[in-house]
């Protein structure tokens, strides 16, 4: 079992005011797995419409947006970028 360091962006940070989270994760696992453990986590600590933010947001490394099927990176550090309005 690892864990990952998220760090939190927009929205993410006035529902986890520190703007960052740690959350186990076994090795090997893809962004798709970090998605649905920050599901989970959202369900138990952030308002329902953390659900539908959380559905449109992307998950990035230090130097580029990472796909559900991507692995983890080896250092388990992320970004949780959630969508933007405007331009």
């Amino acid at each position: 079992m690892n864990a990952i360091e998220l760090q939190l962006f927009g929205v993410f940070r006035s529902w986890e005011p520190t703007a960052r989270l740690r959350l186990p994760l076994a090795a090997g696992a893809r962004i798709g797995e970090v998605r649905a453990a920050l599901a989970e986590y959202a369900a138990a600590h952030w308002p329902p419409l953390a659900h539908d933010v959380l559905a449109q947001s992307a998950f990035a490394d230090a130097s580029r947006v990472l796909r559900d099927d991507d692995a983890v990176p080896h250092d388990g550090a992320l970004a949780v970028l959630p969508p933007v309005n405007g331009g």
